[in-house]
């Protein structure tokens, strides 16, 4: 899956490295394998939202840029990105009364069973 945004936010973020000119900073005639590498290796078996994930590459990065002096790795960068936010979920509908009897007779049910005696159903 080819995902753009991804792309751009790693350009981003290694280019923020390379001015920075930390030690083991690659040639400039490797930063396009660079970037090639590094994409590799972050989608390898992983999936990313751009809602849910780019602010965390950019926060990872913004991260190594203050923290390291040699280049990182992808793997500091993943090791550095912050979980993701939890979407709160709507809150469930209104059970209606009907569904709440019917639910309350399946419990009933269901206890009875798990004692081991017979049930009488009723549809």
């Amino acid at each position: 899956m080819d995902q753009q945004w991804l792309k751009e936010t790693l350009g981003k973020g290694i280019a923020l490295l390379l001015l920075l000119r930390l030690k083991n900073t690659p040639p400039e005639d490797a930063i396009k394998s660079t970037l090639a590498a590094w994409y590799q290796v972050i989608t390898y078996k992983r999936d990313y939202e751009q809602k849910l994930d780019q602010w965390r590459f950019e926060d990872a990065f913004m991260y190594l840029s203050q923290t390291c002096e040699w280049f990182p790795s992808p793997k500091q960068l993943l090791e550095a990105m912050p979980h993701r936010k939890i979407i709160e979920l709507p809150p469930p509908p209104q059970m209606t009364e009907q569904a709440r009897e019917k639910a309350i007779h399946n419990m009933k049910r269901l206890k009875t069973m798990l004692k081991g005696t017979k049930v009488c159903v009723k549809n």
